[in-house]
């Protein structure tokens, strides 16, 4: 499963020695945005290579840096990673990280964002994903809950996945979408 990985630095740096410290971990193929700012599209698995590199970029390159790993890369993700550089700095996180940073401040600025993007979505399709989490992400549990046939079950989730480009069956998506349900449920979208 690919990632986006996003990130953010404290000043321009030298690209040349960045991507090659990058390419000792298999990464290619980056993107700048800015000076400071830009992203990679790598393999979710791929966040546990990076984590001891940070140190190594910090030193090397004369800069902080943070990564949000990221399912998309849209107006939440950018916002997430300008607080992610502010909280985290030297850092890889996931937008849930930087999230529940918020909510412990009393932030709730990224929830509008957030619920924009199950807005659209079919309410079946919201069922059927939250079925899915509550079931521990097993699918024939879900399907029985739901009460409909295991091949509809699939086919709803990854019509619910098609949709938001969000695959549940990643612990970080999924806790995404849980703490959307939990924001939903506990507050109606009334933060005031």
């Amino acid at each position: 499963m690919e990632k986006h990985y996003l990130f953010k630095t404290s000043a321009a740096f030298d690209r040349i020695a960045f991507e090659d410290i990058l390419s000792d971990i298999g990464v290619e193929g980056v993107d700048y945005s800015s000076p400071t700012e830009g992203w990679f599209v790598a393999d979710a698995k791929k966040v546990a290579e990076l984590v001891p590199l940070l140190s190594v970029m910090r030193d090397d390159l004369g800069i902080s840096i943070s990564f949000l790993v990221s399912h998309g890369f849209g107006a939440l993700e950018k916002k997430l990673l300008a607080e992610a550089f502010a909280y985290y700095p030297n850092q890889a996180l996931f937008p849930t990280d930087v999230i529940l940073k918020e909510m412990s401040f009393g932030n709730y600025s990224s929830y509008p964002l957030i619920k924009a993007r199950f807005e659209t979505i079919p309410h079946e399709l919201m069922l059927t994903a939250g079925t899915y989490l509550r079931c521990g992400l097993d699918g024939i549990l879900a399907a029985k809950c739901l009460f409909i046939h295991r091949n509809t079950f699939l086919y709803r989730l990854n019509q619910f996945i098609e949709q938001t480009n969000l695959d549940i069956r990643d612990y970080h998506n999924a806790l995404f979408l849980e703490l959307y349900f939990q924001l939903e449920n506990s507050y109606h979208g009334d933060f005031r």
